[in-house]
């Protein structure tokens, strides 16, 4: 995922299970990315999966519109 400039970036705290926070700066450490750009990826990807908008440049965007493809499949017992 690129890296965005600082000024588009904004600042948002959230409370995570120890073990989930834990478990996520290892995957930090192993993958030798920050915690953040692993929160972000985390976040687009949920987004793409509920069929939300994700933000443009994310590289999620087909998946956004697959996963609203998929989703009216569900609904209409299409597929």
């Amino acid at each position: 995922m690129p890296r965005r400039g600082t000024s588009e970036r904004k600042t948002y705290s959230v409370r995570l299970q120890e073990s989930v926070l834990d478990s996520l700066r290892h995957l930090a450490v192993d993958e030798h990315r920050p915690l953040s750009g692993l929160l972000e990826e985390a976040i687009t990807d949920i987004l793409a999966k509920y069929a939300r908008t994700t933000p443009p440049g994310s590289g999620k965007e087909e998946g956004a519109k697959r996963g609203r493809r998929d989703k009216a499949e569900r609904r209409t017992g299409a597929g």
